[in-house]
């Protein structure tokens, strides 16, 4: 992950070490809550959109970064997180790039992302991190229901310039209907969470689980 100096962007980025994912147990056990869940109508869902490998497909737009990052986890609670994924083969910026939660959007600062690496955008202070790449995000990651959004734009009407998309808990939310519209998110289907959840992450099956913190 490279910084590139802005005057006008000021943020704080962490050297400690990234949070530790669940071991293979807890994450498989999950994965089946997941499934079990999906039967009773309340389910984990992937995007419908291209697969999260190799080069991102066309846009219109030719400066639209958005198409290389799919967001990875999203950590719930006052001190949350979003973790964004470059899954293409190419290095690319977060600048121009805005995490929404309709009608508000965080603009992320001009930090290079390398192919395959991840970021964090922390609500705290990113103590517990590495790939940090910005901190004080005004993001409201609240464990019952919620949602976000990777936009190339602060226009949250804009379909077209929708990225990635996730909702848990309920359906729908103040930005559902422009994913559906999207193409990036199925009518009626959000990931599974509860008051105590901790975080939601997406397995390799593009299923989305959450840790139940107890």
């Amino acid at each position: 992950m490279r910084v590139r100096s802005r005057s006008s962007r000021s943020t704080t980025r962490s050297s400690s070490p990234y949070r530790a994912v669940a071991d293979t147990a807890r994450s498989v056990s999950l994965g089946l809550m997941s499934l079990a869940l999906a039967a009773c109508g309340t389910f984990a869902t992937g995007s419908p959109g291209p697969a999260r490998t190799g080069d991102p497909p066309p846009s219109s737009v030719a400066s639209d970064v958005g198409r290389y990052f799919a967001i990875e986890e999203v950590g719930l609670g006052p001190n949350g997180w979003v973790t964004l994924r470059n899954y293409t083969s190419s290095a690319a910026s977060l600048d121009t790039l805005f995490l929404c939660q309709p009608p508000r959007c965080v603009d992320l600062p001009d930090v290079v992302i390398e192919p395959r690496d991840l970021a964090v955008v922390a609500v705290g202070d990113g103590t517990g991190f590495e790939r940090v790449a910005m901190t004080d995000a005004e993001l409201e990651l609240t464990p019952s229901d919620g949602e976000v959004a990777l936009y190339s734009t602060d226009d949250v009407s804009d379909s077209s310039r929708l990225w990635a998309y996730l909702e848990w808990g309920a359906t729908p939310h103040a930005g559902t209907a422009t994913a559906i519209k999207a193409g990036i998110w199925h009518e009626g289907s959000y990931a599974p969470s509860a008051a105590h959840a901790t975080r939601l992450w997406k397995t390799e099956q593009n299923l989305w689980v959450w840790d139940p913190g107890r």
